[in-house]
């Protein structure tokens, strides 16, 4: 085996390495196939001719055999008839008739004729009687089937006095039958004299498959069945040849044909190798030719190869190895023919080139050198560049960080000021600044504003700005904003439609951020759009199995050229830069939307077309992707709701948190005038609201003392509005008067209410009962409130303001100083400022929750910084509120002081 696994490798190695071996071997193959192909198919021609000469010889010799048979049986069968012609009296009395009949036809060993009714009238036989001795003649198939009118051949039957037979029986004249033992040896006889070719023979079947005729007797007497054979079972006797394997397991091809008048079937076979003898002989001699005819045609075509391609290849060769060796000076030579001629010529040409590009290539060779050298130069120009940007940015980066807290507490020290000499104003003081100071506030605010934007993109590049979840409803978010840029609408005369379900959803994502995006777009609508529409249109839908929201904010203003929208979005950028531009901005507004919706996993795109109008949609998912929610506690982070009550203060702008609070639910605009005029401002403030739904705000929001509710509403039915009122638990204990157009209407209310009065209402009762259900009391649940803040400005503004509003303060300006005091008089409250000297907030926090005196006293975090959500869920359990001051409000400080106390008084009483 090793020597035979050698000499495949050289092989296989020198038909991969040799283009004259693989050429050889696929020559030689490809003839191979030919000549293959070639004695196939003069084989095949050859033996179906043959074949069809056997078919036409066989299918005559049997057709012989069977009119031979076929003539044998008719001339035994009309000597039963000719016996059957005579009537039962004629051969009853001629007894010598049969055995005559017997003598002149030997194929006989008995014949009978037999009375319609089963009995013999006549006999004869060779040897014994069989048929005339039976008793039981009507019982027997042969007499009932001649009795009927029908031939009768029986089966083949072998017994041991008696040579071998079978019983044919006719139908009489006279309704009789006449029946004989027919002798089988003169049709064995018969069959076995029929020959096919050299071997060929015949035998035949009965309609069971058994051979009852055959040139060897002994399968006839052996009761031979092809009954479940092929040759029975699935040839037809329509005496076409076909091959099969014959009884004796020999390959054979065979004709079957039915002999007339009878149940039997002929068989004619023929060997195979006898059929296609002569196919085969003729193939064998044709293949030899052929093969030798291909060996001599290779050995040709590989003299051919040689002379006219190898010798080519070599001469190739040997100028590749020149030029190779860097000698491009000697040509090929050029031989006479035209094919190789050219490629000899081609190559002399390509050296030719070669010896140009090569002096091309050295002088180019020097220029990349050169070039080489400056780009290097300009890269480090370019890396030096880079890295001043950088270092330009990130101090751009440190000195808004740095800024933020400096400028942010003056600010709000001005906005403050501003709104406790509104609230003077409100009071009937310094009457003659409220126009000035609101104009101080409305400056503050808005460079509060813009400074806040600067910094927003600052963390948003720098990568600081973070998001939380948390879960807003929708339809009180755009409300929101809608308040907020309300007072700019109108400042351009501009109509603003809102197209938005009270029942559109929740949003489970940074609500403070979806809700700062809006507002810049809707600002910008109202400050590009004069004497128009802007139209807000909030819808939701579904996206790969994922809920989105989308906030379509719709003006007709001035629109965007084509080739200025690319600008939108870029942080400083404006689409009129120019000094003398109409509107003005920093260009913070949309690149903050874009990046504050890309936070929240959401995005803003723009259509527009110049003097129509701009269609600027936000579509963020309902579902914020966060690790970590922010915590749902609301006494943790108020600024949502605080953001909540400044916008409703937009449309109230100078309600005093420390007065008591009635809502008036009314469409009726006389009424809330009436209950203004009638009340004065140092008892009560009125909150009026002209629909349900507004009213069912505003008493989740204010906690008013005191609800009147007309019945009678545009929207919902007062009865609606009474019934919700009722389900709030936080609403449920607030005193309510019902006014009605007819005092019978009382006795169809199920809902228990304080007071009932009917329209028109008479000032006196009014005082009377507002007097009786919105009594100011004490705040007994503290004595005073305790401002740790280091800025002495803040701290005192703070101050002012919530003496102004009934409650006593003090203030210190550090954490030890604000241990001291809370250990020496508890307070009822602490505003704490998160930075401070000494001890800066968290370590007061820890300080005093540690100390049993401070365990339980209401903290409010005030913060210029953004607090991450681990450090708000770090300051879950120690303050009661955190609020910014990035977004500061005075009213903010009161509300949440207000709810707190009010939270810590119900606990106490309870």
């Amino acid at each position: 085996m090793q020597p035979v696994h050698e000499w495949q490798q050289r092989l296989h190695q020198h038909l991969s390495t040799s283009l004259r071996a693989k050429l050889s071997f696929f020559l030689s193959l490809m003839l191979t196939m030919i000549m293959l192909v070639a004695a196939f198919g003069v084989f095949r021609f050859i033996e179906s001719i043959e074949q069809e000469g056997w078919a036409g010889r066989q299918r005559e010799a049997a057709q012989n055999a069977v009119r031979t048979i076929d003539d044998f049986l008719r001339r035994i069968e009309d000597t039963l008839a000719l016996v059957g012609a005579l009537s039962a009296e004629q051969v009853a009395t001629s007894p010598e008739l049969l055995p005559t009949v017997l003598e002149r036809a030997p194929a006989w060993i008995e014949i009978v004729r037999v009375t319609r009714d089963g009995r013999v009238i006549a006999k004869a036989t060779r040897d014994r009687l069989l048929l005339g001795d039976l008793v039981t003649i009507p019982m027997a198939n042969w007499f009932q089937q001649a009795r009927a009118g029908q031939r009768y051949f029986g089966p083949l039957s072998v017994t041991f006095n008696s040579e071998p037979y079978i019983i044919v029986a006719v139908p009489a004249n006279d309704g009789g039958v006449v029946a004989g033992r027919l002798r089988m040896n003169l049709l064995w006889e018969t069959v076995a004299a029929i020959r096919f070719g050299r071997t060929g023979q015949a035998y035949i079947v009965d309609d069971q498959g058994v051979i009852i005729a055959h040139a060897d007797p002994q399968l006839a007497l052996n009761y031979t069945s092809i009954g479940n054979r092929p040759e029975f079972r699935e040839f037809p006797p329509d005496g076409f040849q076909r091959f099969y394997i014959n009884l004796l397991g020999e390959e054979t091809l065979g004709v079957a044909l039915n002999i007339p008048t009878t149940p039997w079937r002929l068989i004619a076979e023929i060997p195979e190798s006898e059929a296609t003898e002569l196919s085969t002989r003729s193939g064998i001699i044709f293949t030899i030719s052929l093969i030798l005819s291909g060996f001599v045609i290779l050995l040709a075509t590989n003299y051919l190869l040689d002379r006219f391609t190898f010798r080519i290849l070599a001469e190739l060769r040997r100028g590749a190895e020149r030029i190779g060796s860097g000698d491009l000076s000697q040509p090929l030579p050029v031989p006479q023919e035209r094919e190789v001629a050219q490629v000899a010529s081609a190559f002399n040409t390509m050296m030719h080139q070669l010896r140009a590009r090569n002096a091309e290539i050295v002088r180019q060779t020097e220029s990349l050198k050169a070039e080489v050298r400056e780009r290097r130069r300009i890269e480090q120009e370019l890396i030096r560049a880079r890295d001043a940007a950088e270092a330009a940015s990130r101090a751009k980066s440190t000195f808004l960080a740095t800024m933020s807290h400096e400028l942010r507490t003056p600010l709000t020290a001005i906005i403050g000021y501003s709104q406790l000499l509104e609230q003077l104003v409100d009071k009937g003081i310094y009457e003659t600044v409220a126009h000035d100071v609101s104009r101080i506030r409305a400056a503050g605010n808005h460079l509060l504003t813009l400074i806040n934007d600067i910094l927003d993109i600052s963390k948003i590049e720098a990568g600081r700005m973070t998001v939380s979840a948390e879960y807003a409803d929708v339809a009180d978010l755009v409300r929101n904003a809608v308040n907020t840029v309300l007072p700019q609408m109108e400042k351009n005369h501009n109509r603003l439609q809102l197209n938005c379900p009270s029942d559109i959803g929740m949003l489970n994502s940074d609500a403070t951020k979806v809700r700062q995006a809006l507002i810049n777009l809707l600002s910008n609508a109202a400050k590009f759009t004069e004497n128009g529409t802007v139209t807000l249109t909030v819808t939701r839908y579904e996206d790969e199995g994922r809920l989105w929201f989308r906030f379509t904010v719709a003006d007709t203003g001035i629109g965007i050229p084509p080739d200025k929208i690319d600008k939108l979005f870029k942080a400083f950028s404006q689409i009129d830069d120019s000094p003398t531009r109409k509107y003005g901005g920093t260009g913070l507004g949309l690149a903050l939307s874009q990046r504050l919706c890309e936070l929240v996993g959401g995005r803003i795109t723009v259509q527009s077309t110049v003097g129509v109008g701009s269609v600027f949609t936000i579509e963020v998912p309902a579902h914020l992707s966060l690790p970590t929610p922010v915590s749902s506690d609301h006494s943790l982070d108020r600024s949502g709701a605080d953001e909540h009550m400044v916008s409703e203060a937009a449309d109230n702008p100078t309600i005093p948190i420390s007065q008591a609070i009635i809502l008036v639910i009314d469409d009726d605009p006389t009424i809330g005038e009436l209950f203004n005029r009638l009340i004065p401002k140092t008892e009560a403030y009125v909150v009026v609201a002209h629909t349900g739904a507004e009213g069912l705000r505003l008493a989740t929001d204010l906690i008013p003392e005191l609800i009147v509710l007309d019945m009678n509403l545009p929207d919902l039915h007062g009865i609606e509005v009474l019934a919700r009122l009722c389900e709030d638990p936080t609403l449920a204990k607030i005193p309510i008067v019902v006014l009605t157009i007819d005092d019978q209407a009382q006795r169809g209310l199920t809902f228990a209410v304080s007071e009932y009065l009917v329209k028109p209402v008479a000032p006196d009762k009014l005082i009377q009962v507002v007097q009786q259900h919105c009594r100011r009391t004490p705040n007994e649940a503290t004595d005073y409130i305790l401002i740790v803040e280091d800025n002495q400005a803040l701290a005192e503004m703070v101050a002012r303001t919530l003496h102004t509003a009934g409650w006593h303060t003090e203030v210190v300006s550090d954490g030890e100083a604000g241990l001291i005091a809370v250990r020496s008089k508890p307070p009822g409250l602490i505003l704490l400022d998160y930075l401070l000297p000494k001890l800066d907030g968290l370590q007061f926090l820890e300080a005093l929750r540690a100390d049993p005196v401070g365990r339980d006293i209401p903290v409010i975090l005030m913060t210029a910084r953004d607090l991450s959500a681990d450090e708000r869920q770090q300051l879950a359990s120690s303050v009661n509120a955190i609020l910014s001051k990035a977004h500061f409000d005075i009213e903010q400080i009161v509300v949440s002081i207000r709810d707190i106390l009010q939270t810590k008084s119900t606990i106490i009483s309870n």
